[in-house]
């Protein structure tokens, strides 16, 4: 039911940024583009504060992203591809060695 909602306003979004990215001018879609990176950034920092195993995997996260870009070999893959694959590893990782224990309803 939410993809009904979610799937038209994700392309209208994304023709919107297209169609806005070509209309203005260089320098503020620059600073949109830093705009979006403060805007993840301030969606990881409150857990980080309160999750100090969460605020660990961001540190390496940092560290691994900045070893992509500079290491011989991997900085010459793509951006957008070191963000997938430096996604999955460290996910897959942070997952399987410290998975959420879910709570059991003794209720039922």
């Amino acid at each position: 039911g939410a993809l009904i909602t979610a799937v038209p306003m994700w392309a209208l979004g994304t023709a919107l940024g297209i169609s806005m990215g070509n209309i203005l001018p260089a320098r503020i879609v620059s600073a949109l583009s830093v705009a979006l990176f403060g805007m993840f950034i301030a969606c990881i920092i409150p857990e980080a504060k309160k999750n100090k195993l969460v605020a660990f995997i961001i540190a390496i996260s940092f560290l691994l992203s900045w070893l992509f870009g500079i290491l011989p070999g991997l900085k010459d893959i793509s951006e957008g591809t070191r963000t997938i694959i430096l996604t999955l590893l460290i996910a897959g990782a942070a997952a399987a060695l410290f998975p959420i224990k879910e709570e059991v309803d003794d209720a039922a």
